[in-house]
């Protein structure tokens, strides 16, 4: 008995080490079948990681074209990672944004605006800091263009282009058959050129403010910059400003005086902003107010030997604010899902490092946009977009909807379509907005 129990002990002890041996052999294959899936990135995951990135680079993008080519060119050069990416339409884009982070059902990576837009979504918690890697860009961006991406200390995004939201483009046949040879740089000036083009018979801005946002972002955020000085919005948020001062006034009351000279089109809050570009563009009116991605569009379609300008909206007589400040704001950062994995994260860093590069911001200034990293021109940029860039070298004013709270920027832009028809006084609606600041 005690021999046959001894061969039945050896024999479960052999069974055993078989077993041992056979799991030990199944776990060396996993790890070499892993470590011939790693990604470019050092993950050790065995399948190629996929990120979906929310974009609105429509065939109507002016900057769709260069990111979409970085993308592409991304996904080329990994054998790990791949950048799907889903389309929607601006407006649609920004609803669904909001809807989808109500609910915690964001993609890995999603289009951002800075300021008033980005931060509810950094303080909601569904976007994960880029700190890690921001002195990535410590050389080709500027600290405070970089900010404008950031929340509470953190870093949320990196910015893709700059938005300058008042560029009068115009025609310089037009102004010169009408006695300018030169942009007046002050606004009396202005209102002068502007009664003699009426008295020619010339429109002399198209104008389209149909979604009512144009009067107030590519307008006013100049304008009344020119009369407040750009501290002016700070204050008004910490209390030690109101809308019902006089500089601001002033600046509500040059919309109101512009559209009393018949300055523009009849129309003008019938039509979109891209139909009064077309019309512009067709020789409709002779200046177009309008923002820096207009640009590309303006390029494309002009009649050849249309000579189109480039000017800032001149000095105003009495103003707190600087002339050569023009509204602007940098525009379209991709942001991460906060709820990454590791290997997810590791990726979505990767491809930012490899998205926001020399060659982009070299690709968008040729595709006539503005960009916030220090680069050198390159050959081949347009005389019009050389035109832009020294318009708006020398100063930045803030843009009004990316500062004030959208509560705030809904009575303005309501207000300021209400002015042109004759609805509302500028002391009315300063009074409005003051009201409407104060709500908890």
């Amino acid at each position: 008995m005690l021999g046959k129990r001894k061969g039945v002990q050896l024999l479960t002890i052999l069974l055993l080490t078989i077993s041992m041996l056979a799991a030990c052999g199944s776990d060396n294959s996993s790890q070499g079948s892993s470590s011939e899936g790693t990604s470019s990135t050092g993950s050790t995951s065995k399948d190629p990681i996929k990120l979906v990135l929310w974009n609105t680079w429509t065939d109507e993008a002016a900057e769709g074209k260069a990111a979409k080519a970085r993308v592409e060119a991304f996904n080329a050069s990994q054998k790990g990672i791949t950048i799907e990416m889903e389309t929607t339409t601006h407006d649609q884009y920004k609803t669904k944004l909001k809807t989808q982070a109500a609910g915690k059902q964001l993609p890995e990576l999603l289009q951002v605006w800075p300021g008033a837009e980005l931060e509810p979504l950094a303080r909601g918690g569904v976007l994960q800091p880029i700190d890690e890697i921001k002195s990535n860009w410590s050389n080709l961006i500027a600290d405070d263009i970089m900010a404008e991406y950031a929340h509470d200390g953190k870093q949320y995004a990196v910015p893709g282009t700059m938005s300058y939201t008042n560029l009068i483009f115009y025609d310089k046949d037009m102004l010169k058959a009408a006695g300018y040879d030169v942009f007046p740089d002050t606004y009396t000036s202005f209102k002068d050129m502007i009664a003699k083009l009426v008295g020619g018979g010339t429109t002399p801005i198209q104008l389209g403010n149909k979604g009512q946002w144009v009067l107030q972002s590519v307008y006013l955020s100049t304008i009344a910059d020119r009369a407040t000085g750009s501290d002016y919005l700070t204050k008004v948020l910490d209390g030690s400003a109101t809308f019902s001062d006089p500089q601001f006034l002033q600046g509500l009351s040059v919309i109101q005086e512009m559209t009393s000279l018949k300055a523009f089109n009849e129309d003008m809050n019938t039509l979109d902003d891209f139909q009064a570009r077309d019309n512009f563009i067709q020789g409709k009116g002779a200046m177009f107010f309008g923002g820096s991605w207009d640009v590309g569009p303006i390029l494309e379609v002009k009649p050849e030997g249309k000579n189109i300008g480039v000017a800032r909206f001149p000095a105003l007589e009495g103003g707190l604010g600087r002339a050569e400040n023009v509204s602007g704001v940098s525009s379209v950062g991709i942001a991460l899902n906060a709820d990454l994995s590791s290997e997810e994260k590791e990726a979505a860093f990767a491809f930012l490092k490899y998205f926001y590069s020399e060659e982009l911001y070299a690709n968008l200034v040729l595709d006539g946009l503005m960009i916030p990293a220090n680069i050198e021109i390159p050959e081949g940029v347009s005389e019009v977009t050389k035109e832009v860039i020294e318009a708006t070298n020398d100063g930045k004013a803030p843009v009004y909807d990316s500062v004030l709270p959208a509560t705030v920027i809904s009575v303005l832009n309501n207000g300021l379509q209400a002015i042109t028809l004759g609805a509302i006084t500028p002391e009315q609606l300063a009074s409005d907005m003051q009201k409407e600041l104060q709500v908890p």
